[in-house]
């Protein structure tokens, strides 16, 4: 009687201590999801205060304007219903619009001739590496907490528990086509 009592009381102590790291894991996959929320919505934030800088430059160019902050409004929408696969397609084609835009804005100086608009293409670099580094940490808490899934005995605590797999938060495919593609690099003096 003593044995099966102390050998119950080790494996109740053994499911709370699987459970904790279960939901340890799960927690910080939540959070690292949050990290990249925050970051997504600062960049979310820099694309209007850029459209309005450079709106004063050319007002011309009021359809590539409007297109960038229609692809903005539908990146907000997917970030606030949180679906990841919408997510990745909504800021896929924002990043895609905004390299138009930069590239657009370095063929015309009358552009780029504002130091707001280098401000705030700065603070769009920087927050494109906060959200990259943002995304590792996540994709990191996923691996962990997914690996812990997989693992035996955490994966019968959690097959008890119903927790499902987190998803990874990857390139989309023109974020992947880019980072095989060969960056351009032009240097002054250098033979074509």
């Amino acid at each position: 009687m003593t044995i099966a009592l102390i050998a119950a009381i080790v494996l109740i102590l053994g499911f709370v201590f699987v459970q904790n790291r279960l939901v340890r894991a799960q927690n910080a996959v939540q959070s690292a999801y949050s990290g990249i929320q925050v970051q997504l919505k600062r960049r979310h934030d820099l694309v209007p205060a850029l459209i309005d800088t450079v709106r004063s430059a050319i007002a011309q160019e009021e359809k590539l304007f409007q297109h960038i902050l229609e692809v903005r409004e539908k990146a907000v929408e997917a970030v606030r219903k949180g679906a990841m696969d919408a997510i990745k397609t909504a800021e896929e084609e924002l990043t895609s619009s905004l390299r138009q835009f930069f590239g657009y804005a370095e063929d015309h100086p009358q552009i780029t001739s504002t130091g707001n608009i280098s401000k705030l293409q700065a603070q769009l670099e920087e927050t494109e590496d906060q959200i990259s580094a943002a995304r590792r940490l996540y994709n990191g808490n996923v691996a962990y907490f997914n690996t812990m899934l997989d693992a035996i005995p955490s994966n019968w605590v959690g097959s008890m528990l119903r927790m499902k797999r987190a998803e990874f938060f990857t390139l989309g495919e023109d974020e992947a086509k880019q980072v095989e593609t060969m960056p351009r690099i032009n240097l002054p003096g250098a033979q074509a």
